[in-house]
């Protein structure tokens, strides 16, 4: 004989529905339908979803005032774009408009001394370890951009010119950036070694930069990131965005997957590639043709690295007295409406910050076809996670209406950190041991092999199809969600001389609420609400319009 007894409590938008079955039969968790402690609106999509979502409306500005003013630059060059960035830096450029494609490799940039000394923001990106594989880069160079020392900026362009050869870098000294309808790429080539991060290549790097809207643009594949955070980096959102590629055996000829997978086809003709080191010999060798390989490479690995290393766990004074503020307790990202196509971790993955994401596709379904297929690919080659939300260190990441498509394992890492140190190294593997990390998804989708799956990692007492790559130590987490995760006496600790032992204590915000309401549209619509939305010229918006933040 039994009893069961059903309690529901509302909590902000949070509906828990208990189910307790006495008499040795096990507890069932709660079933929850809303993120707790959060305010939300589900309706059909219009054009109040252009709106700026997230974090980042808490601290981004409407630049639709300056159209027609000395504050607005417009650029269709290289060097129109380097002028433009140091002119924003001393205030005088509020808005850069880009209206042709802009090629900033540090070959075909080819600066006089005299140049490169008035641009000194930009410089050459270190060569390959084991040299170019891509005929394009060779050609163009790879650069490095660093925007500092500006408060309001936004780039945009109105037709969806694209960016090349550059990884564009954020730093500290950068507040209040918005960048939107652009589209980002070559930044890409075949590695040979199957290392998957020969070289550090990633499209944007917000280092330390606050207050950013990356907005309707598109990245295609990179070396490492597509969008990293780093050094404290707050209130920033991803949103209408498209990452990555669909498997594609026939890739336009001027593609970086085309270019390289070609100039590796002629040394594996001409006989000149390893066979005991090189991945692309033993796939050829082992039957996969040249085109199969092309779809196979359609891939990015590292997507959303935020929060760089363990050591930045408190802010720090400089060596001018001011403190510096890269703890990465303040790493605040929202992704919001963004198409995710083979993609294989971190999703994001967050050290100690926060992270909420609603509305977004993955889609790893035509990687998967790819690799499965053909033996040859399926044994050597190396591009196989499927991974979603990874939170470390005290990190809270919540997701709302989701949908994972062959992502194997939407949930990757430990509830307490230190069922998950294999990657840390001394002290940080004892100091972060028992922080608990906070990890959910709701009203979410996941399909895969064995089906599809429907509800919240929380459901079945966190047994369920979201949680396959989770480690749960307790479950204490389970019901019971916080907002941020607070190292007790940080404020006193050194990051140049941090403590060996014992592990960090930690304080959690049970009760703190998202400092924002947010919409979604129903999980139903999410796919094909984001296949049609989402990326670059997928809307039309006059000048003024694409400036604005509000709709």
């Amino acid at each position: 004989m039994f009893k069961k007894a059903l309690t529901s409590l509302v909590m902000g938008s949070l509906l828990v529905t208990s189910s307790f079955i006495v008499t040795g039969s096990p507890v069932k968790a709660a079933v929850i339908t809303s993120i707790p402690n959060t305010t939300k609106v589900e309706k059909s999509y219009d054009t109040s979803f252009l709106s700026v979502p997230g974090y980042a409306s808490l601290g981004v500005s409407d630049r639709s005032s300056y159209v027609g003013t000395s504050y607005y630059r417009t650029v269709s060059t290289g060097r129109q774009f380097l002028q433009a960035i140091l002119d924003a830096s001393n205030g005088s450029v509020k808005v850069i408009e880009v209206t042709d494609d802009i090629n900033l490799g540090w070959t075909e940039l080819a600066l006089t001394s005299a140049e490169a000394a008035t641009y000194s923001f930009i410089t050459k990106y270190p060569n390959p370890s084991n040299g170019f594989t891509n005929p394009l880069l060779i050609a163009s160079g790879v650069s490095k951009l660093n925007i500092s020392n500006v408060n309001g900026l936004t780039i945009f362009s109105s037709t969806g010119k694209s960016i090349k050869h550059a990884e564009l870098k954020l730093q500290a000294s950068v507040n209040d950036i918005v960048i939107r309808n652009l589209n980002f790429d070559e930044m890409w080539q075949w590695d040979d070694s199957g290392q998957q991060k020969e070289v550090g290549w990633t499209f944007i790097k917000i280092n330390g930069a606050n207050n950013v809207w990356i907005d309707h643009c598109k990245f295609s594949i990179a070396a490492d990131g597509m969008i990293d955070m780093e050094n404290g980096s707050t209130n920033v959102t991803l949103s209408w965005n498209e990452f990555g590629l669909a498997a594609n055996p026939n890739p336009a000829s001027n593609s970086s997957i085309y270019q390289s997978i070609e100039n590796m086809e002629q040394k594996y003709t001409a006989g000149t590639l390893d066979p005991s080191t090189s991945l692309y010999y033993k796939m050829r060798n082992g039957g996969a043709t040249k085109n199969q390989i092309m779809a196979y490479a359609a891939y990015h690995s590292k997507v959303h690295l935020v929060g760089s290393g363990d050591k930045d766990y408190t802010n720090y004074v400089g060596s001018n007295g001011v403190e510096v503020k890269d703890g990465n307790q303040r790493l605040r990202l929202t992704m919001a409406y963004n198409k995710y196509t083979n993609v294989g971790q971190r999703l994001p993955m967050i050290r100690q910050g926060t992270g909420h994401l609603y509305n977004n596709s993955f889609d790893n379904s035509t990687h998967k076809s790819a690799t499965d297929s053909v033996a040859a690919i399926s044994q050597y080659g190396t591009y196989k996670l499927s991974r979603g939300i990874n939170a470390r260190n005290g990190a809270s990441i919540a997701g709302d209406t989701n949908v994972y498509n062959a992502i194997s394992e939407p949930l990757i890492g430990a509830e307490r950190q230190g069922d998950d140190i294999s990657n840390m190294s001394a002290p940080w593997s004892t100091l972060f041991q028992d922080a608990i990390n906070h990890s959910l998804l709701v009203n979410s989708k996941v399909i895969n092999s064995s089906g599809t799956y429907t509800g919240s990692s929380w459901d079945n007492n966190g047994n369920n199809a979201f949680t396959s790559g989770f480690n749960w130590d307790d479950k204490s987490s389970i019901g019971n969600w916080a907002w941020s995760s607070h190292i007790v006496g940080v404020e006193n600790m050194s990051k140049s001389n941090p403590p060996t032992s014992p592990p960090f204590t930690f304080t959690y915000g049970y009760n703190e609420q998202l400092p924002y309401a947010y919409q979604t549209f129903p999980l139903a619509d999410v796919v094909s609400t984001v296949n049609q939305h989402a990326g670059v010229s997928k809307i039309s918006l006059s000048n003024g319009d694409w400036l604005k933040v509000n709709y």
